[in-house]
């Protein structure tokens, strides 16, 4: 059996800004229900909100620095990042057209 580490969020924080490896997945493991929720609220098609779930993580990895924490908690930065991507996604010529041709985003993805 192994023994998973549990992160408070400021220790969080610093690691993912060191982009630390196991915090990520611990990040992944503990809110990516929660973050897909919030996606699927705006994008209702389950293969794309699931695209659009592993678009936010990228984002979350490259942008870890520009976490501010006197701005708000890690989880709500990290819900602005997936709600602002589901919504560009929406805006997106490509999943626009796609809903007017069944299965064409998922052949350009």
């Amino acid at each position: 059996m192994e023994l998973v580490k549990k992160y408070s969020e400021p220790e969080l924080i610093i690691l993912l800004k060191q982009h630390d490896q196991s915090a990520f997945g611990y990040l992944y493991d503990n809110y990516a229900g929660a973050l897909l929720s919030i996606i699927k609220n705006i994008i209702s098609d389950n293969e794309i909100a699931n695209d659009v779930l592993q678009e936010v993580f990228m984002k979350i990895w490259r942008q870890a620095d520009s976490y501010d924490q006197t701005k708000g908690r890690l989880f709500t930065w990290m819900l602005n990042i997936a709600r602002n991507t589901s919504i560009d996604m929406i805006r997106s010529k490509q999943y626009q057209n796609s809903q007017k041709k069944p299965g064409a985003l998922r052949n350009r993805i």
